[in-house]
């Protein structure tokens, strides 16, 4: 075969591949319906006054977005995706990615013992980075300090907070059990300080806000007026809408203080760029396995309706039933907002959605859910592609 007979083959194939994959191709205008559509149960919702919505595909950097209803009651401020939200425990993924670059780089090994930067800290010789990264370290959850629950606007300082739930009994020896736990994503954030020598947030800018052009991402403080804040709210059956009660967000560094938008947050699909082992791709679609081999999950009442879930590796396995459909991501509550973010194997979209009423997160899951099965049905799964 001649050099122009191969030029000519390779245009071919190119040519019958890019019609192959536009001919499955989802357009932003069918996006843009499809969360439309799904969208209308929530948009009619009187305790919701608003909330944003982001859809991307993995390998694209330009979100679908949509936003709904109102940012601030007070002074009747549109909703726009521009919007900033608390992103509460979002913040986790952030810092996960901080730790698995570390380990990719060879700074740091998922078997390091935080005694390396805790001598103190009881036990600490046991405690593994990856028993932090998975809720399985026992650690006394920091929220549950009766000095921090009693007075929940003061920012302690991390380590100050970490010796306090050091002083306390652990919940269980490390890998035999999981919980929640706010205090060990503090530690990594700090241990990211310690192996670098440049802070949380340095680290965060220079790692993933910049290469995945996440622009309003920002680290929360007490004090900062913020462009485009929105402003959060709580309700309950008896009361439409009320004010939530303060809290500190700069208490939870590394584990709950970020700030951004969601047509920021859904470029999470392309963590790829930033680690070799993205998790949202690797990461077996199951249960934790702890120490003893045993998987670890538990259901989620969401108001009537329920999750299977179990605490991975720098994110959450979530199992619907209703739609059903299986799907990696990270929920985030702060006092006022909620935000979800799911990435779905099967097709390399993702969502993200934010809420400025804490109670309607369950219903964010759902519609959330509902957008990434309405996508798989838009786009045929690779076996059934000619």
């Amino acid at each position: 075969m001649n050099n122009a007979i191969k030029a000519i083959f390779r245009a071919f194939a190119l040519g019958a591949f890019l019609l192959g994959a536009s001919a499955f191709a989802v357009d932003r205008a069918e996006i843009e319906a499809i969360v439309g559509r799904l969208s209308k149960e929530l948009k009619s919702d009187s305790a919701l006054p608003g909330f944003s919505v982001a859809v991307l595909k993995k390998g694209e950097h330009e979100p679908v977005t949509m936003a709904f209803g109102t940012a601030r009651v007070e002074n009747d401020v549109p909703m726009t995706p521009a919007s900033v939200f608390k992103v509460g425990s979002l913040t986790k993924v952030y810092t996960a990615t901080l730790i698995h670059k570390l380990i990719e780089d060879g700074r740091l090994d998922y078997t390091t013992t935080i005694d390396r930067f805790y001598p103190e800290f009881p036990n600490g010789s046991h405690i593994t980075v990856r028993h932090l990264l998975t809720h399985t370290s026992g650690i006394m959850e920091m929220l549950r300090l009766e000095a921090v629950a009693t007075n929940p606007t003061k920012c302690w300082a991390p380590d100050e907070l970490i010796a306090m739930a050091g002083a306390q009994p652990p919940f269980f020896a490390p890998g035999t059990n999981q919980m929640y736990c706010n205090t060990g994503y503090l530690i990594l954030a700090r241990i990211v300080e310690k192996v670098t020598g440049q802070t949380y947030e340095e680290q965060l800018r220079a790692v993933v806000f910049g290469k995945l052009d996440m622009k309003s991402l920002q680290p929360g403080t007490d004090t900062a007026v913020v462009a485009r804040m929105v402003g959060g709210y709580t309700s309950s059956p008896a009361v439409q809408l009320w004010m939530p009660m303060m809290a500190s967000i700069a208490i939870a560094k590394g584990t709950g203080n970020l700030l951004g938008t969601p047509c920021d947050i859904v470029k999470l699909a392309n963590l790829g760029e930033v680690l070799k082992n993205n998790v949202f791709d690797t990461l077996p679609l199951a249960p934790l396995v702890l120490d003893d081999g045993k998987p670890t999950q538990y259901v989620a009442d969401n108001g009537g309706w329920s999750t299977v879930q179990s605490e991975l590796d720098g994110c959450t396995l979530f199992i619907f039933g209703d739609p059903k459909i299986t799907v990696l991501g990270k929920l985030g509550s702060f006092p006022g907002f909620g935000t979800v973010y799911f990435y779905d194997r099967q097709t390399s979209f993702a969502v993200a959605i934010s809420v400025n009423n804490e109670r309607k997160i369950t219903d964010a899951m759902r519609l959330g859910a509902r957008i990434l099965e309405a996508l798989r049905a838009a786009v045929p799964p690779p076996e059934t592609l000619p």
